[in-house]
């Protein structure tokens, strides 16, 4: 028996069907599109246009900076940087530095979808974090509020945004403690605060973050021991507490950093000697001690699988003689021993022999090398 033919209607009805899946993937929340506008008129920016595409209902298709889930039209991303290169921020070609005024409302929390959060390199943003954000974003993976000038203090609460991967507040005006919840990030792994007026000490139990391959808190004025507990992440590879009010000696565990790359403790309040561990480190390729109050002798353990791009000891209490091990290393760079309290002769060969006098400079009794003959 002869199939039926298909009816006219058949294909109408399924490009009906795609168009109105297609509007709903395609859909904006009202309730987030509210939100949205609520953020736009708490900031001011008036040379780019940044918001100038943020009218109509049709926010997740387009309005700069915002993307959706396709499947609920729930806001998924907020990412507003002042230095871009995309077309908006970049007209002509060339990157422009945004300045935005303003405040971040907590309307934000009201997009309780949201992954990212990137409010970047504004320059004038100002105010606190809204506390709703560390309770009422749970889907939240990035927050980036670098480059603005908000004050007040980082949520007590950060710690219950348990997928949160990214946090970077570096570069405001942020002040008190770091959060001991900071410590419950167990997903995070990127984490950078520098440039705060951020006190206190650094929470004894950071090492607890297994995942954390970036620390940067310096330019603080965080004060106390460097915690033990740093020497346990395994996937650390850059650890900057440089320029805070640091004291106690540098923890023996930091030394055992499997990807360590580069340390830098610089202008501190560190007492004590160097970890041997530290200069055997094969991994370790940048470190800065200077200006702090280390002392004793330099371990002499390099090796000829030791590079150092840049090795800092400079202004510290250093004495006895320059390591003649370090002529086996593999490769130094940069190498700083000045204002210290060594002496004898500095060994000759590589990499002596390409460092100028100011490497050695200010020392009790150094001679040879770029410094001339010892007598």
């Amino acid at each position: 028996m002869a199939s039926p033919a298909p009816s006219p209607a058949a294909p109408l009805l399924a490009f009906a069907t795609i168009t109105v899946l297609v509007s709903a993937a395609a859909a904006c929340s009202a309730a987030d599109r509210d939100a949205l506008l609520a953020i736009r008129a708490a900031l001011s920016e008036a040379h780019l246009g940044v918001f100038s595409s943020w009218t109509g209902t049709e926010c997740c298709t387009n309005w700069y900076g915002v993307s959706c889930d396709p499947t609920t039209g729930r806001v998924a991303d907020l990412t507003l940087r002042g230095e871009a290169e995309d077309p908006v921020m970049a007209p002509a070609g060339r990157p422009a530095s945004g300045v935005m005024s303003g405040y971040i409302s907590d309307a934000v929390c009201r997009l309780d979808r949201l992954s990212s959060l990137i409010l970047a390199d504004w320059k004038q943003i100002s105010g606190p974090i809204p506390s709703c954000v560390a309770t009422s974003l749970p889907y939240l993976r990035i927050l980036e509020l670098p480059g603005n000038r908000l004050t007040g203090e980082i949520p007590q609460s950060i710690g219950s945004l348990s997928r949160l991967t990214v946090l970077n507040l570096a570069d405001n005006l942020i002040s008190g403690a770091i959060p001991c919840s900071i410590t419950s990030l167990a997903s995070l792994k990127h984490l950078d605060l520098t440039n705060n007026q951020l006190t206190g000490r650094i929470p004894a139990d950071l090492g607890n973050l297994a995942m954390l391959s970036r620390a940067l808190l310096g330019w603080n004025r965080l004060s106390g021991p460097i915690p033990t507990s740093l020497g346990s992440l395994t996937r650390l590879a850059d650890l900057d507490l440089s320029e805070n009010k640091l004291t106690d000696a540098i923890p023996d565990s930091l030394g055992s950093g499997h990807v360590l790359t580069s340390l830098y403790l610089g202008s501190n309040r560190i007492s004590g000697r160097i970890p041997a561990s530290l200069l055997q480190n094969k991994g370790l390729g940048i470190l800065n001690l200077s200006r702090n109050a280390v002392e004793g002798s330099i371990p002499d353990v390099f090796t000829n699988q030791s590079y150092f791009m840049v090795l800092d000891l400079s202004r510290n209490r250093l004495t006895g003689t320059v390591p003649r091990s370090l002529a086996s290393a593999a490769y130094v760079g940069h190498l700083d021993l000045s204002h210290n309290r060594l002496c004898g002769s500095i060994p000759a060969g590589p990499p002596f022999d390409h460092l100028d006098a100011e490497s050695f400079a200010s020392n009790s009794c150094l001679c040879g090398g770029p410094l001339g003959k010892c007598k």
